[in-house]
């Protein structure tokens, strides 16, 4: 889909974009906010035709402060995954469950609900571990036309403002709850899929990061089985995902063809 907008801005800080926002209210213009490009398919990511106004992100893309001792991380909402992981592990602090591709932003993840894969713990979505969330919205005349919500988890509107969908207004910063650096081990097993609806939960509940590729058309399952491990243990590889490669057309035309979905 090909969304026309008015104007575009890419505020470099959180003054700017409250800048941007009261005078965009003023003058009754439609915002969205956009990172440095969209995956959004629905027609509510575009704003209002040729009159709207796309706020990018991609000038937030600072790291605020990292608190080792609390493993609390603040950053900007145009602060890619990649850019997250980076700087957690500087620290010695991990995201424990994130979605696959690093390419996502803070902001865009908390504005798609995106997510990891566990049933355990609170759960595999990213906002499950927000602890504190500053976000710009329109306000009225006697507020400057915007206002800005610094919320803690201590604040019942934080639950409502971490899963808004960008509904609420433009995300400024926000404050990650993390843990401690940790290994995985994953281990990788086919079996047909004559019982896989039966096995979704099951495996859920034994693997902490467990994952279930279906291929309908083969009549299997690919099980994942990926768990926390001592730091000790030796081996220090890379999860490079094929999911996420470089892939030619006819490459990406068999698997289509495959009927491959993911679980």
């Amino acid at each position: 889909m090909v969304c026309l907008a008015g104007s575009v801005t890419c505020p470099f800080n959180e003054q700017e974009l409250i800048s941007i926002v009261a005078n965009a209210t003023k003058s009754k213009t439609k915002m969205k906010v956009a990172t440095r490009f969209s995956h959004s398919i629905p027609k509510l990511v575009c704003p209002s035709g040729e009159d709207g106004l796309i706020i990018c992100t991609k000038n937030l893309n600072h790291v605020v402060e990292i608190d080792a001792e609390a493993k609390t991380m603040t950053l900007e909402s145009g602060v890619t995954l990649r850019q997250l992981i980076s700087e957690a592990a500087k620290a010695g602090l991990a995201l424990p469950y994130a979605p696959y591709w690093w390419g996502l932003t803070i902001g865009g993840i908390l504005g798609t609900g995106a997510h990891g894969s566990t049933l355990w713990s609170k759960g595999s979505s990213v906002h499950d571990y927000v602890v504190g969330l500053t976000i710009v919205s329109p306000g009225g005349f006697e507020y400057g036309y915007v206002k800005v919500r610094k919320l803690n988890d201590s604040d019942q509107d934080l639950n409502a403002a971490k899963v808004s969908l960008g509904v609420f207004g433009v995300i400024s910063q926000v404050t990650l709850k993390l843990q401690s650096m940790f290994k995985q081990s994953i281990t990788y097993l086919s079996k047909n899929d004559s019982d896989c609806g039966d096995q979704v939960l099951v495996f859920g509940k034994q693997h902490e990061f467990a994952d279930m590729i279906w291929y309908p058309s083969q009549h299997k399952v690919v099980y994942r089985m990926d768990d926390r491990v001592s730091s000790d243990m030796s081996g220090n590889g890379l999860y490079d995902s094929i999911i996420f490669r470089a892939t030619s057309p006819l490459t990406l035309a068999i698997i289509r063809t495959t009927g491959l979905l993911y679980i």
